[in-house]
């Protein structure tokens, strides 16, 4: 090691850490779903959300195997206490918050998918506070030259 080399640098918050850990815990439980459909059988199709748009069957599961690779992968950047780990998450945290909102302008007027909307209105509201609390947190670590 260089004399000159300081390899020390401040710790991150501790509830930055534990939300990585959530979300890599929520990216195990998205691929878990994944696996257990397909080994049950359920009359109702499988079924997601993604980028505003509705899946159903094999395109669902690819759309929740990307959402839970997005949700590792901001994970271990939060975990690692990485820069670009906190972009991520904040980026990936925003396109939930405005794929929810795309989804409830589209399919808002079809009453079949009425319980649907509703969910993804609660989901949108809880994405926004979800980024609202990582940009509060993490401006400061994100804008700081030191690090």
């Amino acid at each position: 090691m260089a004399a000159g080399t300081d390899t020390r640098r401040a710790r991150w918050p501790r509830d930055l850490k534990l939300f990585g850990w959530l979300m890599g815990f929520w990216a195990a439980a998205i691929f878990a779903q994944i696996v257990l459909s397909d080994m049950t059988y359920s009359a109702m199709p499988f079924e997601a959300i993604a980028l505003g748009l509705k899946f159903e069957g094999i395109a669902a599961r690819v759309a929740m195997a990307a959402q839970a690779m997005a949700l590792s992968t901001a994970a271990i950047g939060l975990v690692a206490e990485r820069r670009w780990g906190l972009w991520f998450a904040i980026t990936y945290i925003m396109q939930v918050a405005l794929s929810r909102l795309v989804f409830m302008t589209a399919y808002m007027d079809d009453l079949a998918e009425a319980r649907n909307v509703r969910s993804s209105g609660l989901l949108g509201i809880a994405a926004v506070l979800i980024l609202l609390y990582l940009w509060i947190r993490a401006r400061d670590l994100m804008w700081d030259r030191a690090r």
